[in-house]
């Protein structure tokens, strides 16, 4: 025979696990929604940057609501009364509009332009590589606003951290700096 309090257990533990798999769906979605994304923007046909508010994605999630607003847009305040119909691109693949994906694509693969060495792997806990523009400076790829992002990478050269830093030493202190071509 069941006893009430065998029920009553069993029906925390289904609810325990229900209340888990919930937030999985909501901590996924909120991973997955994180971070600049670029998309076209269908009222000018340029690339924008925009911030999803995740954390609402999420929640909404877990209650089984997929409703996505905008937390930020590089158009914005000018433009912040838009419909959002930029939204369907993300909705239809996240990933590949996070900023953070598409430089590291971008970078996989390639050599320092200067020194010749593999760009390392993108980490977020370690140093960034930079962008060789056109005129011959260097910028670290994530001090760029990430509109600008597909543009820049189309007529920039990969540069690694080393290098930047080098470069940067020498446009700043170009007095200090001794060339030696001789030592390789």
């Amino acid at each position: 025979m069941v006893t009430e309090e065998y029920l009553i257990v069993v029906l925390m533990v289904i609810a325990a696990v229900y209340v888990v798999h919930r937030l999985g769906i909501a901590a996924r979605q909120f991973v997955k929604l994180r971070g600049k994304m670029l998309v076209i923007c269908p009222e000018t046909q340029k690339t924008a940057a925009v911030k999803v508010a995740n954390g609402r994605a999420a929640m909404g999630a877990m209650v089984n609501q997929h409703h996505r607003v905008l937390n930020e847009c590089s158009r914005w305040p000018e433009r912040s009364d838009c419909e959002q119909n930029c939204l369907h691109q993300i909705e239809q693949d996240p990933v590949s509009h996070q900023a953070w994906n598409i430089v590291s694509r971008w970078f996989d693969g390639k050599e320092c332009v200067y020194c010749g060495k593999p760009i390392k792997e993108l980490s977020h806990f370690d140093r960034t590589p930079a962008l060789r523009h056109t005129e011959g400076n260097t910028t670290e790829w994530d001090q760029l606003p990430p509109e600008n992002l597909p543009d820049e990478l189309s007529v920039s050269m990969p540069v690694c951290w080393s290098c930047h830093m080098i470069e940067a030493f020498r446009r700043k202190h170009p007095d200090l700096m001794v060339e030696r071509p001789w030592k390789h």
